[in-house]
């Protein structure tokens, strides 16, 4: 067997958070990188923590060099790595994003135009159930643009909480509403019918539309919310009441508040639809109903967007990021391809992180 490294580099215009990279990346250095080496490598390593240890000390780790752009091969990286750190496969439901699956644990990351930016948000943080490691893979590059731009939690809420250090206590102690609704029909495979929605049970021949709602409803009140309706037009209306602001501790110790929403993502799409009522599809608010101050929500867009590392791609990278930690979003590209690929993971008896009260 070829022996097999990481050795640490340095990304371009890293972060330094907590006296810690951000993010953090290493790259597979051996005589000869071979997949099935590779993927006795990644095992070992992963029975040891170390996996576990970066991704939880610096919120997100890079790791290159691993010779493969296959989603086939990649997914096996991505199996020995997931596996071996006690994690398992994360079951998707809710999603708002047209996705492909390629593999049993890899899809396509969202599959919106290339001219669509999608500003910063936790997976599936509004949810009662959501995924604790986020895998994300290069498979193919040749465009201009397209880095996915990622913003660390406690950086964030220090930011925030520096300019602005009554409205986040306010907002931690009043908790954040959120209005979601999904589609009855779409042309992007995102009604709430749709696999990756609600839709893994149903048949989409056979079950009637009664039969459908039954069937989905199981899954919303496992992983979204008991908060929900339809309207009139077969649309499904969701609410959700989450708490944005966590404590996170890391394994050397040191405890610190992190954003753990997805305020930023969901307010721009509120002022993008402000004035289309038809089109408007969420709205948030605190959880008593009152309004959330427009001054703040546009502070708190701006600094996730000022706050964020943009990681360049290379083809062959796998990132691994830590859900509780860091919010990701995505930049547009143009004159080329760039397909990313995501898989999601979760920790059997995972912790939860305590709610920041102020």
């Amino acid at each position: 067997m070829t022996e097999l490294r990481l050795e640490k580099i340095t990304l371009p215009n890293v972060h330094v958070v907590h006296g810690l990279e951000f993010p953090v990346a290493y790259k597979l250095v051996g005589e000869r990188i071979d997949s099935e080496e590779v993927i006795k490598f990644l095992n070992e390593k992963g029975k040891t923590g170390w996996f576990n240890d970066q991704v939880k000390q610096h919120g997100a780790i890079v790791l290159r060099g691993f010779g493969s752009t296959s989603p086939q091969v990649i997914s096996k990286f991505i199996k020995a790595i997931g596996y071996s750190s006690g994690d398992r496969p994360f079951q998707q439901a809710g999603t708002t994003a047209k996705r492909t699956k390629l593999t049993d644990v890899i899809t396509t990351a969202n599959e919106g135009l290339p001219s669509l930016f999608i500003d910063q948000h936790n997976e599936f943080s509004r949810f009662v159930q959501y995924p604790t490691k986020l895998f994300f893979a290069c498979e193919k590059l040749t465009a201009e643009g397209g880095e996915t731009p990622i913003t660390h939690g406690g950086e964030y809420f220090e930011n925030i909480y520096k300019s602005r250090p009554k409205d986040v206590r306010s907002l931690a102690k009043r908790g954040l509403f959120m209005r979601q609704t999904w589609p009855f029909k779409t042309p992007n495979s995102t009604s709430w019918a749709d696999f990756f929605c609600f839709g893994r049970n149903i048949d989409q021949e056979k079950d009637d539309l009664e039969t459908k709602k039954k069937k989905a409803e199981i899954l919303i009140k496992s992983h979204v919310s008991k908060d929900f309706f339809w309207d009139k037009d077969n649309n499904l209306v969701v609410d959700q009441h989450t708490d944005p602001i966590r404590v996170y501790k890391r394994p050397d110790g040191f405890a610190f508040p992190t954003f753990f929403n997805s305020i930023a993502t969901y307010y721009a799409d509120y002022k993008d639809t402000y004035f289309d009522v038809y089109k408007k599809t969420s709205f948030l608010k605190y959880n008593d109903d009152e309004q959330i101050p427009d001054e703040f929500l546009d502070d708190v867009l701006k600094a996730s967007e000022d706050l964020a590392y943009a990681h360049t791609w290379e083809e062959g990278d796998l990132a691994i990021v830590d859900n509780y930690q860091v919010s990701h979003g995505r930049y547009p590209w143009k004159n080329g391809k760039r397909t990313i690929l995501v898989s999601m993971w979760d920790t059997p008896n995972k912790p939860e992180y305590p709610v920041w009260k102020g």
